[in-house]
Formats: structure tokens, C-alpha cells, sequence
């Protein structure tokens, strides 16, 4: 019993001595505790069009009653397009032909994307890596206090 304790503590010390001489990663160089990317970000270097260009889908959360009680769902309402060259445009789906349709231009910070349309300025508040929300009202959405979207690239 105690020969294979000490042959698999031998072993596990043979196996882990490649892994210190690199810094833990095991692949070579040394490791990244993550705070390099807090840095770059706080330092100055967001990227605004790297981080939010693209399709952002926006729809809202619905609920209603049915005979087996409350029901929940989401509904597509529109789409925003944020371009490389700092234009963007929002467009409804088929079914809600009716909302907000413009085009303008758009800026952003880590925070929040700001659209500024021929009928005036949105703010969409970033809440995630890909999600954003902002107020329904400003895109002609009746009913709704909060639009919400995710980012499709």
C-alpha cells in the first residue's frame, strides 16, 4: 500500500514539474490571470466597431393567459444594423411594419450605443457581452416599457 502511494505521488510530481517550468499554462510562455484584458479596456483601447458592429435583433418579452395559466414568450419586433462606417438603420420585421424604420449614424462606448437618427437620438444600454436593451417608446413601441436585443453579428 505504501509502494503505490509513493509511486503515484512520484508520478503526479513528474507529471506537474513540465507545468511549473511554464508558468502553470502548460503550453509555454507565462500565465494570464485575465487582468491584461480589465486593462486594455480601462486603459483606453475599446474598439467600439470591433465590439458592436453588426445585426442587434430586438424584440420584447410578452406574457398572457391561457387555460393553463400564465404564458411567456418573446416577440421580434425590429432590427438594428450597425455598420463599419458609423451608419446604422433600424428596420421592423414584416409583422410590425409600422415601427420605427430610420437610418443615421451610431457611436458607442463600453456602455451604451448611441443611434442618431433622422428623428432624433437612442440610447441602447449595453447588459452583456451580446445583449442590449433600451426604451421601447423610442422605437414606436406601444405598450412595452423595455425592447430588448441580442447581437447576431
Amino acid at each position: 500500500m505504501k509502494k503505490q502511494l509513493i509511486l503515484a505521488a512520484a508520478c503526479a510530481l513528474a507529471i506537474s514539474m513540465p507545468l511549473v517550468g511554464c508558468g502553470g499554462n502548460g503550453g509555454g510562455g507565462t500565465a494570464s490571470t485575465g487582468d491584461d484584458t480589465a486593462q486594455s479596456e480601462s486603459g483606453g483601447d475599446f474598439d467600439a466597431v470591433e465590439a458592436y458592429y453588426g445585426q442587434w435583433h430586438g424584440y420584447v418579452e410578452i406574457t398572457g393567459e391561457t387555460v393553463y395559466g400564465t404564458s411567456g414568450g418573446v416577440e421580434t419586433m425590429l432590427d438594428v444594423y450597425l455598420e463599419q462606417d458609423g451608419s446604422c438603420s433600424v428596420e421592423p420585421v414584416e409583422a410590425h411594419a409600422d415601427l420605427l424604420t430610420d437610418e443615421g449614424t451610431w457611436e458607442a462606448t463600453e456602455g451604451e450605443i448611441t443611434l442618431h437618427l433622422t428623428d432624433g437620438d437612442i440610447v441602447m444600454t449595453v447588459t452583456g457581452e451580446e445583449n442590449a436593451e433600451a426604451n421601447a417608446a423610442d422605437f414606436d413601441i406601444a405598450d412595452f416599457d423595455t425592447i430588448l436585443f441580442d447581437f447576431y453579428g
